[in-house]
């Protein structure tokens, strides 16, 4: 190809779709497992269904795409396995607000046809983020693509299920759960948000049962009182000592009479000292009635209402808990029991799908035992099988798994995988993989046939807990699971480390009897420039596909990788660094434009002239190739991509197309300038495609190159790259004597065309002298001085101005100083001024003046020197 063959602007958006239709279409994507290669496998944390592409997709989806080019590059059997997730709750959100548009509900609907609709709905939606992941250049697997509500994986939802319940480790108990109102579910303790918000701290009277008196509570919540069934009170609380164990009369309507009693858990501090006992809608309540035995009444329901199903609720039946809650505290206003209402800040427990208050509920659920799972986990994080980058999230992981809980399963959305769980008419329990299996267990043990479905589904985090084994087949024993599991990295937020992380790792520990992946690299936070969260509310999010298509994917991802720091928590996103690098893009077509247009042409592939031949600039670029080569393969191992983004950019704008492309202009530069640059931009496409996958392989496949595509081109061995320190340490000096000379004639202002006299010590050899010139349009002339190396020699360097640059230069100079001068004598000479002045500012007046004096005096003697007056 010669230059006229390539356009004159490098144009994303025309060769960004034709090749990546190009890769796919070519299979390039795609992997077989293969032993006789070592596995790099990605496991794709699978995006929502309902998902659109957001800025931390290109903080942490592209690092992905980046490690599996390099690995696929150096040979490995790389694949990066993607997949979507079904998104139970936010699905369902969606359809459920769809079907009250249309005057309908999902059980007005059936199961049955709203399953139908939702498996269509997500078949609709679900390609978008498949789409504008090919649109930022991902490459993964697509013909691996995995859904978790798919037949292979809902089986092994099943078989897990199934296998933890026969050990023991699922059961079925009535416990306080995390209850969303609005979503009419159950989600664990991390799907839950603590927001601070605006509330009220009421302090209210409970009066003793006999005699006068009684003890003040201070609560956030008195639509729970109605359930109370203790006061509890600090033992060592000197102001409570000698209540314990009497009992007061539960307000408002002071019907019940609950104990006093004392508890470590209460803080002294907080309120009045003394808190209400709600075990059924308050977890800390709730230990304090597991550790005294206390009656867990509920007064709310599944809508957040009041209720009278366990205990006596009066005229507040039927109430939503917010209207409760104005009621009571009426009421108590009305019996002189508010003792008092004030302003009070705190956390509240929001839902993290839909943003509503959480309830906490007493309810009838599935678990899952954590302890025996945690403790197999903490073990393989404490002997280094797996390891986070950076570190500190390995100690968040740790602090969770040694304070976790049961882990609640079961969730009330009927978009999910049902629970294999069926009831016989008498209440017992049916746990089986298949309906078939189930009827069989009931006739043989129960003798019914008659069974119904428990109606619950699963968390969407126990599907996605299986994910790095469940997609490579499991429980078959596919070659797939037999070469690529355990996966080399998995790369995630650091949102996610309790909600997927750790169940992965705890049931691939079980499952597996491995841990799922070897290291998990966390990324970075994205937040605008400010530091701020992105939100549509605050109108500083912005879209990815946006940058994507205004200055290309290469660039985005650029963008992004140049902001990424190894250790740090957040990227504080700032779109300028996109469009520096749409600038980078441009320079390397004009580096290639030039390359196709030296008039000697392109040898054939990666290759160089013998040693000898190569000149001084040769030497340098290939010797910092080579260190670049080292340097970018070590930021890759070790996750920091920021670095290795960096080190490219500097060794391809800065060394490649500043310097290098500048000396081959040279005379001297002639014979081996073709094959150098053809060499070096070869190997410079290969170590950049990672990062910019689209740009390399036009430019790759329009310069000399051996291959098909620039994806399956071998990683550049620093072996095969010659290197001369010697010669790369003069270069350097060179490079710094360059930068004094161009300071120098920007110093005195002279133009681009205009010849600066290079005084040059004899022991420069010709060749570097006539390269010196190049860079600085000088004229060399040698000067009678030696060095005893050529780096030593070129510091020496002396640049001399044309007689009449200096003198303009020197002419405005003195102009300028006798205006300051002027100025200064005239000030001086006002004797108001010298009067009313303060001393000090006087004295300064007279310091600059003699300054502007001594200036001119040596600017009016360089004139002189050269006879102008």
């Amino acid at each position: 190809m010669t230059v006229t063959d390539l356009p004159k602007q490098y144009d994303p958006k025309a060769v960004e779709p034709r090749l990546y239709a190009r890769w796919e279409a070519a299979g390039y994507f795609h992997e077989e497992p293969d032993a006789a290669r070592p596995p790099f496998i990605i496991c794709m944390p699978p995006p929502n269904v309902t998902a659109r592409a957001h800025l931390g997709h290109g903080s942490t989806y592209t690092p992905m795409d980046v490690l599996t080019r390099f690995h696929r590059m150096l040979g490995d059997n790389a694949d990066w396995l993607p997949g979507t997730d079904h998104a139970a709750i936010a699905t369902e959100t969606v359809l459920l607000r769809q079907l009250a548009g249309e005057g309908e509900t999902r059980e007005s609907l059936g199961r049955e046809r709203y399953l139908k609709r939702a498996w269509t709905w997500s078949q609709e939606t679900g390609g978008t983020i498949d789409r504008q992941f090919r649109s930022a250049g991902f490459g993964p697997d697509w013909q691996r693509s995995r859904f978790t509500m798919d037949e292979g994986l809902s089986n092994a939802v099943r078989r897990v299920f199934v296998q933890l319940y026969r050990e023991g480790l699922i059961y079925r108990g009535k416990r306080l759960v995390n209850w969303d109102p609005k979503a009419k579910t159950t989600i664990s303790d991390a799907e839950v948000e603590h927001e601070e918000r605006d509330a009220t701290l009421w302090r209210i009277r409970y009066p003793f049962a006999e005699g006068e008196g009684g003890i003040e509570v201070a609560t956030t919540r008195p639509e729970t009182m109605l359930a109370d069934v203790a006061i509890a009170v600090h033992p060592d609380d000197e102001r409570y000592k000698a209540l314990i164990g009497k009992r007061v009369l539960v307000p408002p309507m002071l019907e019940r009479t609950i104990p006093i009693l004392a508890d470590a858990a209460v803080e002294s501090e907080f309120g009045t000292g003394a808190v209400k006992v709600t075990p059924a809608h308050d977890p800390t309540d709730y230990e304090i009635g597991l550790r005294h035995s206390l009656e867990m009444p509920s007064v709310l329901d599944v809508e957040a209402k009041i209720t009278s199903a366990e205990i006596a609720v009066g005229p507040y039946e039927g109430m939503d808990r917010y209207d409760a809650r104005k009621a009571i505290v009426a009421d108590l206003r009305e019996r002189g029991l508010l003792m008092e209402e004030k302003a009070y800040r705190h956390a509240v427990a929001i839902s993290h799908r839909t943003g509503e208050v959480i309830e906490p509920l007493l309810l009838l659920q599935w678990f899952l035992k954590m302890e025996p799972l945690a403790q197999a986990g903490l073990q393989a994080y404490r002997d280094g099988r797996v390891r986070f980058v950076p570190e500190r999230y390995g100690r968040t992981y740790e602090q969770w798994l040694e304070n976790i809980r049961d882990w609640n399963v079961s969730r009330q959305v009927w978009w999910g995988h049902q629970l294999p769980v069926w009831y016989t008419p008498s209440g017992e329990i049916v746990v089986a993989e298949t309906e078939a299996e189930a009827l069989e267990t009931a006739r043989t043990q129960y003798g019914t046939l008659e069974l119904t479905r428990d109606p619950d589904t699963l968390d969407t985090w126990f599907s996605s807990g299986l994910w790095p084994f469940s997609i490579l087949g499991w429980p078959e024993e596919t070659p797939e699971l037999t070469h690529w599991y355990p996966s080399q990295v998995l790369i995630t937020g650091g949102d996610i480390i309790f909600l997927w992380v750790a169940r992965m790792v705890m049931l691939g520990l079980k499952f597996m009897d491995e841990v799922p992946f070897k290291d998990v690299f966390v990324t970075p936070t994205v937040f605008d420039a400010q530091g701020r969260k992105m939100s549509k509310s605050l109108g500083n999010a912005i879209d990815p596909m946006d940058l994507v298509d205004k200055f290309g994917a290469d660039a985005f991802r650029m963008g992004v990788m140049r902001q990424m720091r190894l250790e740090a928590q957040e990227i504080r996103f700032q779109e300028s660094r996109c469009e520096e690098a749409r600038n980078f893009n441009n320079k390397i077509w004009n580096a290639t434009r030039y390359a196709l247009a030296l008039p000697e042409g392109l040898p054939r592939a990666m290759t160089l002239p013998a040693q000898s031949e190569l000149t001084l600039a040769d030497r340098w670029i290939l010797t910092r190739l080579h260190d670049t080569v080292q340097d970018v393969t070590a930021a890759f191992n070790g996750y920091d991509f920021g670095a290795a983004a960096e080190t490219l950019w500097r060794f391809v704008w800065y060394e490649i197309c500043d310097w290098y492309v500048e000396a081959t202009k040279d005379a001297g530069a002639k014979a081996t300038r073709a094959a150098v640059l053809s060499f070096v931009l070869n190997n410079a496409m290969r170590l950049l495609h990672p990062l910019e996958p689209f740009i390399t392989e036009e430019v790759w496949l329009t310069i000399p190159h051996d291959g098909q595509t620039v994806m399956t081109a071998a990683w550049p061995d620093p072996e095969e790259i010659p290197v001369d320190r010697e010669a790369a340490d003069t270069f350097a000096a060179l490079q710094r004597a360059v930068e004094r000379l161009r300071n120098l004639r920007a110093e005195i202002g002279m133009q681009p065309r205009d010849v600066l006299t290079l005084e040059v010590p004899v022991s420069v050899p010709g060749t570097v002298a006539s390269l010196l010139a190049t860079y600085t349009f000088g004229n060399v002339e040698q000067a009678a001085v030696e060095a005893p190396t050529i780096a030593e020699a070129l510091g020496l360097v002396q640049g001399v101005a044309p007689k009449g640059v200096l003198a303009e230069r020197y002419t405005k100079e003195a102009a300028r100083l006798r205006s300051e001068v002027a100025r200064g004598e005239a000030k001086l000479a006002n004797e108001k001024f010298v009067a009313n002045a303060k001393p000090d500012l006087v004295a300064k007046e007279r310091e600059k003046l003699e300054g502007y004096r001594g200036e001119l005096a040596r600017v009016e003697s360089a004139l002189e020197e050269m006879g102008v007056r």
